[in-house]
């Protein structure tokens, strides 16, 4: 639904006017899912002729390499007609909240549904001698104004370090792609919708737990 616009900002990337040996994207917090090799492929194919170039899969060390790297294997073997994938892919394990690549090294980045998750939860919220205490919760949705506050600062914290580091990565005339998830409201307490799947699924899930580790004391 968004490759329109990924092309989009892949047709502002500033090439030199001598022609780049090496032309290098990531995708920071790639999934292990199809739509990971799906999303490489539209950039590699639309910002390159039809030659290999490096391609860089970033996620925390916890993310499946190993599964993704069998989807590229798959998705190439499905292909057929001698067709090969036109990047060589590597994987970059680390938190895009710190430095990941060398100065100046990077064309492209893309990145989908990824910068939302903070770096760490507000210290504040489980300091139970704080305002922004969130006492039995979880999540931001419904919480107190103070707990939305300290939830705001860190996204703000977060952010402006991702972007500092990406700025200095991206080479002269590079692009960055982002996608972002967002809410209806401008209070942080107010989630909309996506309270659904990060709110009521994770508080029933801490229910549980609390139920579950209760009646085994």
């Amino acid at each position: 639904m968004v490759v329109h616009v990924l092309k989009e900002t892949l047709d502002t990337i500033q090439l030199p006017r001598r022609p780049e040996k090496l032309l290098t994207a990531g995708d920071q917090g790639c999934s292990c899912g199809q739509n990971t090799p799906f999303v490489a492929d539209a950039i590699v194919h639309h910002m390159t002729d039809p030659v290999h170039r490096p391609f860089y899969f970033s996620d925390l060390p916890s993310n499946d390499f190993n599964t993704l790297f069998h989807l590229l294997q798959d998705s190439t073997t499905k292909a057929g007609n001698g067709s090969q994938r036109r990047y060589f892919a590597a994987g970059v394990p680390g938190s895009f909240y710190g430095r990941l690549f060398p100065e100046k090294s990077i064309n492209a980045f893309n990145s989908t549904f990824s910068v939302h998750w903070l770096s760490q939860g507000p210290r504040e919220v489980i300091d139970k001698g704080s305002a922004a205490y969130n006492e039995g919760k979880v999540f931001v949705h419904g919480a107190s104004e103070a707990t939305g506050a300290a939830y705001r600062r860190q996204f703000q914290f977060d952010l402006a370090r991702f972007l500092r580091r990406r700025a200095a990565e991206l080479k002269p005339g590079g692009a960055m792609f982002l996608l972002c998830l967002g809410r209806p409201a401008a209070n942080p307490t107010d989630q909309g919708r996506v309270r659904l799947l990060y709110g009521t699924l994770f508080e029933d899930a801490w229910a549980d737990l609390l139920v579950c580790s209760i009646s085994l004391a």
